[in-house]
């Protein structure tokens, strides 16, 4: 799991389309200042550390608009600087993080070539008592987004300024029982607000919050294996409706059943089925019920070699005044491998499937992606991938394909 956590961390722009259509599985930038792997940090106090990270990478894009036709080319300059702040003690462990991501583009006939996003994070786990354990964890981003996309379909031309915001997102999370115990009961609490700071006369439309409510119980057959069963709500609104649109505003509940199981010597995973009703605010538009799963299983026939499938429904909030939100059907399969202490490997295959609630608009996204590392010495590592990601898409004009090519070196204190 270190190897994956590194891999992600070190990735920049491994999801450069899927994070486009898939903004429920935002991960959190890469210089978000998680821990990295092997990285020891400064001694601070009995339980406390600092660590710090840089790093720096030269990319080629293929398609820098993400347009069908014409598509135009260039090479960026990245810099990602991080500190990390841990504790960690018997029954308490927490941390705090900041980190920046600045990049220039050369190449770009018009339009914004650079930019310099933030976060801002922290975690932290407390086991209260042996059957009272609670989770925190918190990530404010100054963000923007990506060039030639979302708002330039709706005609807005590209030599206008980046479209930046802020978000933030929190999580409580109370789970009551003991390890060994038959029940298990876990309750989650999350918001995350999103606001717009540049173009405000367009960027208005976008700005909504959402929260949610998931109560779960966990029910122990076995030491390693668990049946489950849940409720979630979600809800989610927009500050400003456009003109003569009707309200995109809606609510969702998720009942799924399923089984969690830890490693069993190669496997493990996370299998959840059922079904989601949706309730629109918008009078006219008609409640929906579907299929409802999310499912994480790992298989690592070898101890230096892992498999991960993913698989599930994920809504996405609506940039569009006539489309109620976007409804992602995804699929993930992902292989780590680590060659020696020193070469690490991975190669990632997704697809998603984007239905736009509201309209008749249908988009396919196929990302291939594939990155090296290897550690030079103990804290410094290289970085080498390429990814080609695909949209095809039943509207006219939204199909593009892009490829990226990355060279870049990391080091940790």
């Amino acid at each position: 799991m270190e190897m994956q956590k590194v891999l992600l961390a070190s990735t920049i722009f491994f999801f450069a389309g899927l994070a486009q259509a898939q903004d429920a599985v935002e991960s959190t930038p890469s210089s978000s200042a998680q821990a990295p792997n092997d990285a020891v940090g400064v001694h601070l106090a009995p339980g406390l550390r600092g660590t710090a990270a840089v790093g720096g990478q030269v990319i080629y894009n293929s398609n820098f608009y993400l347009t069908e036709d014409n598509p135009k080319s260039s090479f960026g300059f990245v810099l990602t600087p991080s500190v990390l702040l841990l504790r960690e003690s018997k029954k308490l462990k927490y941390e705090v993080g900041a980190g920046l991501e600045a990049t220039k583009y050369t190449g770009v006939d018009e339009g914004p070539d650079s930019y310099v996003d933030g976060s801002i994070s922290g975690k932290l786990d407390w086991a209260a008592l042996t059957r009272h354990n609670f989770h925190f964890d918190y990530i404010t981003r100054f963000s923007h987004d990506p060039f030639g996309s979302i708002r330039t379909e709706n005609g807005v031309p590209v030599d206008q300024g980046l479209d930046k915001w802020i978000q933030t997102a929190a999580t409580a999370r109370y789970r009551f029982g003991a390890p060994g115990a038959l029940i298990n009961l876990e309750t989650d609490l999350g918001w995350m607000g999103r606001e717009y700071q540049t173009n405000r006369d367009q960027t208005q439309l976008l700005d909504f919050d959402s929260w949610r409510i998931r109560e779960t119980a966990f029910f122990n057959v076995s030491s390693k294996t668990a049946l489950l069963a849940e409720v979630m709500y979600n809800n989610v609104s927009y500050d400003v409706e456009a003109a003569n649109f009707p309200s995109r505003d809606y609510q969702t509940t998720h009942y799924r059943v399923g089984m969690h199981w830890i490693a069993t010597g190669t496997t493990s995973g996370d299998l959840r089925i059922g079904k989601l009703r949706r309730n629109f605010d918008n009078p006219a538009k008609d409640s929906l019920n579907a299929l409802d799963w999310n499912a994480t299983i790992t298989w690592a026939p070898l101890i230096y070699s892992t498999f991960t499938f993913q698989t599930g429904v994920q809504s996405q909030q609506s940039y569009l005044a006539n489309v109620q939100l976007l409804q992602n059907r995804f699929g993930l399969i992902d292989w780590t491998h680590q060659f020696s202490y020193y070469l690490r490997s991975r190669v990632i295959y997704s697809r998603v499937n984007s239905q736009f609630i509201g309209s008749n608009r249908v988009d396919n996204l196929d990302t291939f992606a594939v990155e090296a590392n290897y550690f030079l010495k103990k804290r410094l590592m290289t970085i080498a991938g390429a990814s080609y990601s695909r949209r095809d898409s039943n509207e006219v004009g939204r199909d593009y394909g892009d490829t990226s090519v990355y060279l870049g070196v990391r080091y940790n204190r």
